[in-house]
């Protein structure tokens, strides 16, 4: 559990760190806060392109040498796109974020996968454990690279990083020698002869969970996008943006903590779905309200069902998907998650450059919780159409 820490610690809080650091150090090296913001998506992108194929390779390769192999990979791009920027090559960073970002998007899955399988018999507090690290690398990292980069120099926040990230690779030959350990027959029962499934039937099995992780991720980027300039238009301190924003993440911890705590009735996927539409609705209420400090709160607020969903959701996998595809199921609760951070990403801009961003909230709010309904109806659909063929089956045979 201790190296499990260290390892979880050391990758992820480089993830939660990039995004702000490199807009940083783009800017001090070119003077421009855009190509930041080209260098930090190029790393979402390579995230989301390469966490489906990297997650398998937990899975079927030996843990120790994956993960010091791809730490270092990612190491090396950070100290590379941090060269290229202090030599005016901001295009060939964005490159090397994206490779980092590739070489390291499968490290989500296959960590995850580890701890569940470290803690057999409690997949809700192991995942609620894991959502918790999360939500800590997402408090510390934006506050190191800020104050670093103030301190010091922009390049000094994703040096620490590069350290960091080398640190947990080290940390590799304390690890158990696959994902599996410590759980032999985890979930449902695996397939003979262990034989991988393709991606796709991987991605029907756990549609809706996928659909969910894609809906949650975008509320979260519309938040952090728009909220300074909307508590700003409602003569609040831009500053409390931040303060909202922290708020959010230690009751994202407490949310967690709460929903891993003790098994709860029903379906995680339908406590997914639900937790989502709350979430939804927040953001809307956020979107409506004129007054900031009412704005910050509600923002806390979201925290709690933020955090729960993402654990219900980790929990669908492990219930729906054989324990050998776990790390591919996790690593694509990733990359759509990351698809629909970038794609919110971008579409806030253009709400932005117009003014608009209570409009954003509302929008965005409202797409969360059409998208959550027209889950459950699709999933409700699908089962009795499923309940149907095997009543005939039956009356057939």
């Amino acid at each position: 559990m201790g190296w499990w820490l260290v390892a979880t610690v050391g990758t992820r809080l480089a993830v939660c760190t990039i995004p702000l650091g490199v807009v940083f150090a783009a800017e001090e090296h070119t003077g421009s806060y855009a190509w930041g913001a080209v260098i930090a998506c190029a790393f979402a992108g390579g995230e989301a392109i390469g966490a489906p194929r990297m997650g398998a390779r937990f899975q079927h390769r030996p843990l120790r040498r994956e993960f010091a192999a791809v730490s270092v990979i990612h190491a090396v791009a950070l100290a590379a796109v941090v060269v290229t920027l202090s030599l005016g090559i901001p295009l060939a960073a964005a490159v090397l974020a994206a490779v980092g970002g590739a070489a390291a998007s499968g490290t989500f899955g296959g960590l995850r996968t580890l701890i569940v399988h470290l803690l057999p018999g409690a997949r809700e507090k192991a995942l609620a454990l894991d959502v918790i690290v999360n939500q800590l690398c997402q408090i510390a990292g934006p506050a190191l690279a800020a104050a670093v980069a103030v301190a010091w120099t922009a390049d000094v926040p994703l040096a620490i990083m590069c350290g960091g990230l080398l640190i947990a690779a080290a940390s590799a030959v304390k690890l158990p020698d696959s994902v599996s350990a410590g759980e032999k027959c985890a979930g449902r029962p695996g397939r003979p002869g262990g034989t991988r499934p393709p991606t796709s039937a991987v991605i029907r099995a756990i549609l809706p969970s996928l659909v969910v992780a894609t809906l949650v991720l975008m509320l979260q980027a519309v938040l952090e996008v728009a909220l300074p300039g909307i508590i700003a238009g409602r003569d609040g301190p831009p500053a409390w943006a931040g303060l909202a924003l922290s708020a959010l993440a230690v009751t994202s911890i407490a949310g967690s903590f709460l929903y891993g705590h003790r098994r709860r009735p029903g379906r995680p996927h339908h406590h997914a779905l639900v937790l989502s539409a709350v979430f939804a609705l927040i953001v809307v209420f956020v979107g409506l309200t004129p007054s900031p400090v009412v704005t910050v709160v509600l923002v806390a607020v979201c925290g709690f069902f933020h955090a729960a969903a993402t654990t219900a959701r980790s929990l669908t996998v492990t219930e729906v998907l054989p324990a050998e595809d776990w790390p591919v199921g996790f690593s694509l609760l990733y990359s759509w998650g990351a698809v629909g951070f970038t794609l919110a990403s971008g579409v806030s801009a253009l709400f932005l450059a117009a003014g608009k961003a209570d409009a954003l909230l509302i929008v965005f709010g409202a797409i969360g919780l059409v998208g959550t309904v027209l889950t459950w109806w699709f999933e409700r659909i699908t089962l009795t159409a499923e309940a149907g063929r095997e009543s005939a089956a039956e009356v057939r045979t």
